[in-house]
């Protein structure tokens, strides 16, 4: 037997091995992104261990032993430990792609602390966020077309307010009860007036405070659509924008203001819309003018936009914001000259990346030399593409980074009014949906937290995650989303259907890159009756079960719309989004089938004259 003191010895070795090996892990730098697994233990250590464990069993008692295999398991364990912690590090020097929420305190928990303790001063980064903190974070509510039920917003807005949100942008357009000779103006599906007063109710018992939207010169499609006012058309074909020489128009607009007013009492501000006024000055009448009074088109633009204002100004007392994007064109001096700094708030949008190229620092110079009162736009959903059914947080993310940028780097010549996080639901009144309002809601809970705290590492993220109640993993890039995240906040189950959407569509366009399909299962192939059945087999083995998973898609997306929309926009979701592809999937299904039936097949070529005659 060995004596007790070289056992001590040996326990001494091993300690002192497995420290080396858990300093070595540390320190080693990173040779690029792994997945979150613990690394194995390499083969020096796999020896030592082998080359322990011999040496003990010839020479030590079995309770002995079966202590030191114990003590030498939690040394182990700890290696593994801090080798997750490594790998975690590595992955919070980077944008964040997702976050695993916990139920109770373990490992992970608090990590999210390290990259802010490392490098950073953290009062000095405190200090800045509050110096730079904006008023007014306020959320844009798109309900073009496609109006929340009202139940669904009253448990909404209390969540906004937990999540720091001030105030709501209410885009009606369609969807706001009009009466009278503007009755017309009104989707079939529109609120009632008794449904836009629980709306303002349950806003103000959540501190929210609504900017109601009425459009006033472009995007004006709801409007003139209409055979009734399709005369005010700037351009006979093209019913966006109205014409401002018009005589009709000021007083239909006037009309318009002053229903919304009516229905929206003790408001501060009034957004009176303005952007993207294409084709203006192009109608005879303009033109006429514009020769008659020596102007130019944004002196055209101007003169209608200020009748607009003044009215709601004069008339109400409350203060007119409008977007920016037509004053980027307007000289200085025009603005100036139109006392339009004490007349409008301006409201600057950039939904993408690029905003330091895009608003540049000489548009930011005039703008605080020309208005009083200055607004930011960002977008937490419905920015990237009118067909897009899903957010990228990421994407969305880099947005409000970017807005940041520009808050701190003009702070001490720009007192910013507040910022407003715009959802679109459609690109305009003529589009198709896009992302829904409670799929953005994870992508708006991120961002209402990175404007407020300048965060969007583990510790903000988690934090969001236990507020919206997931329970596996919040996902902020489309590029590794593989199973559907599971939360529960209002209309969770839209955010559910649209991950699963996503990732049955990936799985689909998998199955039909496979050189099986490419190869052999055409629509030539299928014309003609003429394939493999082996290769059938091979390419299309998931497309039963592909099948089945989208028709349950169906019925659950149904279920999961239904608490939140009417049944208008479930139908036009559902047929937009679902309907296509399945459709696609069951002709596919069908013509294999028939395919596989096949056992005798015809010479080459198929379009013979002697097999025609055969």
């Amino acid at each position: 037997m060995i004596p007790r003191r070289s056992t001590r010895l040996i326990f001494f070795g091993l300690l002192v091995v497995a420290i080396i090996f858990m300093l070595y892990m540390i320190a080693t730098p990173d040779n690029g992104p792994r997945h979150l697994q613990p690394e194995p233990l390499s083969d020096f250590v796999k020896h030592r261990k082998s080359h322990f464990e011999y040496e003990e069993m010839m020479t030590q008692s079995p309770g002995h032993l079966r202590k030191q295999k114990e003590y030498e398991s939690m040394l182990l364990a700890n290696i593994q430990k801090m080798t997750v912690h490594k790998q975690l590090k590595r992955k919070m020097d980077h944008d964040p792609m997702g976050i695993i929420i916990h139920k109770e305190p373990g490992l992970l928990d608090g990590l999210g602390r390290v990259r802010d303790m490392e490098g950073q001063d953290t009062a000095l980064r405190k200090n800045v966020v509050m110096d730079n903190q904006l008023k007014h974070k306020i959320v844009h509510i798109d309900l073009k077309g496609a109006p929340p039920k009202v139940e669904y917003l009253k448990t909404l807005f209390p969540l906004l307010s937990s999540l720091g949100a001030t105030g709501l942008l209410i885009e009606y357009e369609d969807m706001f009860p009009y009466w009278g000779k503007l009755e017309p103006l009104s989707a079939h599906n529109a609120y009632a007036k008794g449904d836009i007063a629980d709306i303002l109710e349950v806003a103000r018992k959540n501190n929210l405070e609504v900017i109601p939207l009425v459009q006033t010169i472009g995007h004006m499609e709801h409007v003139l659509k209409l055979k009734e006012f399709a005369e005010l058309r700037e351009v006979p074909h093209y019913p966006q924008v109205i014409c401002p020489t018009n005589n009709k128009t000021i007083p239909l607009i006037k009309a318009m203001i002053d229903q919304m007013l009516e229905l929206h009492p003790g408001i501060n501000w009034l957004h009176i819309g303005s952007d993207e006024v294409y084709n203006l000055g192009e109608c005879t009448r303009c033109q006429q003018y514009l020769l008659h009074q020596r102007f130019g088109k944004s002196d055209l633009f101007l003169h209608h936009i200020k009748k607009v204002a003044q009215y709601v100004k004069d008339t109400y007392d409350i203060q007119p914001i409008m977007w920016d994007d037509e004053f980027r064109k307007v000289p200085l001096k025009a603005i100036q000259a139109a006392n339009f700094g004490n007349l409008v708030e301006v409201m600057v949008w950039k939904y993408n990346r690029g905003i330091m190229v895009d608003l540049r620092t000489d548009i930011w110079e005039k703008y605080s030399i020309a208005f009083n009162g200055i607004w930011i736009a960002s977008a937490f959903k419905g920015a990237s593409a009118p067909e897009s059914y899903i957010t990228d947080v990421n994407e969305r993310l880099s947005n409000h980074k970017e807005w940041m940028e520009i808050v701190d780097m003009y702070k001490g010549t720009i007192p910013f009014r507040g910022i407003v996080l715009t959802g679109w639901q459609r690109f305009d009144h003529f589009a198709v949906l896009c992302e829904l309002l409670p799929q953005g809601i994870p992508s708006l809970a991120v961002n209402l937290m990175y404007i407020t705290e300048r965060k969007a590492d583990h510790g903000a993220l988690a934090k969001i995650g236990n507020l919206l109640k997931c329970n596996s993993f919040l996902n902020l890039d489309l590029k590794y989303l593989e199973y559907a995240n599971k939360c529960n906040f209002p209309g969770s189950d839209v955010y559910e259907i649209s991950q699963k959407l996503y990732i049955l569509k990936k799985d689909i366009d998998n199955m039909m890159r496979n050189p099986h399909v490419t190869g052999w299962v055409t629509d030539y192939n299928i014309e003609h009756s003429f394939a493999s059945p082996q290769h059938v087999e091979q390419g299309l083995q998931d497309l039963s079960m592909l099948l089945f998973d989208f028709n349950k898609l169906i019925s659950d997306a149904e279920k999961a719309l239904n608490k939140v929309f009417d049944e208008y926009t479930v139908k036009e979701w559902t047929d937009f989004n679902l309907k296509p592809t399945f459709d696609k999937l069951q002709k596919l299904h069908n013509s294999c089938t028939k395919l596989l039936e096949i056992m005798i097949w015809p010479r080459k070529p198929f379009d013979s004259k002697l097999l025609k005659e055969l």
